[in-house]
């Protein structure tokens, strides 16, 4: 950790005094972002160096990976620390190209702390023809995952994705990028990268049930009545990651 909280001696770094408790939260912002990237991983959804992973530390304050960061294989150095302008406050390396699709989502969601993109395959393939996800009803992904927006497409981390995407935040917490991969959005890492199992999970069943048949259609009262639950079950999934045997 001792990279990502030197306050000084980095070219272009803007020096930050750190109190204890905010360095004890980068600590285990960093912990479980290693974790998420890692349960990512054994998912198949990280393809070579793509994707990135961020967590809000502070209402100011949030770390990411590094540019090029392979999320398999984490470790402290593949972090970096930046404010709430998508300024680098400390770390080796450069914060992710795709800073500003995260700045957006905390901007716009006060109660998110943990944003995470990758390109799981199949969710992706929907995404790469601009076909939404929106068919498949079934009780705990409406629940759990919510419904899914489609992000029109705009050249990865530019401003123009970042505001496609601010105006489809309100109320969602899963999104594809047109023509690019996956968003999804957590309390936690954790709850973020379980949001990516379910976003897989629901593109998988849409071909499967597409081959079979249509998907059943939820009348609009039993559809309002499950996304009703979402409010009181927002902290599902918020544990931390399970600690590996050893």
């Amino acid at each position: 950790m001792d990279g990502i909280l030197k306050e000084a001696g980095i070219q272009d770094d803007i020096p930050v005094p750190l109190s204890g408790e905010v360095r004890s939260r980068i600590e285990t912002a960093i912990e479980e972002a290693i974790a998420a990237g890692a349960y990512l991983a054994t998912r198949q959804y990280h393809v070579a160096l793509a994707g990135n992973i961020s967590v809000r530390v502070t209402p100011d304050l949030l770390i990411c990976t590094r540019h090029g960061a392979d999320k398999e294989f984490l470790t402290r150095d593949d972090f970096v620390l930046c404010n709430s302008l998508g300024q680098k406050m400390g770390g080796a390396g450069k914060p992710t190209s795709e800073l500003n699709m995260h700045r957006a989502a905390y901007d716009s969601r006060p109660d998110i702390h943990a944003v995470i993109h990758s390109h799981p395959p199949a969710a992706t393939a929907f995404a790469a023809t601009g076909t939404p996800l929106d068919e498949l009803q079934l009780p705990e992904m409406l629940v759990l995952l919510g419904p899914v927006a489609m992000v029109p497409y705009a050249t990865p981390g530019s401003s123009d994705l970042a505001r496609e995407l601010t105006t489809l935040l309100p109320g969602r917490d899963a999104f594809l990028l047109q023509n690019h991969g996956t968003l999804t959005l957590g309390r936690t890492v954790r709850q973020a990268a379980l949001r990516m199992d379910l976003l897989e999970q629901k593109a998988r069943l849409t071909l499967m049930v597409k081959q079979m048949g249509k998907p059943f259609v939820l009348p609009a009262a039993s559809r309002e009545a499950l996304l009703d639950f979402r409010e009181p079950m927002a902290n599902w999934g918020c544990e931390p990651f399970p600690s590996k045997p050893k």
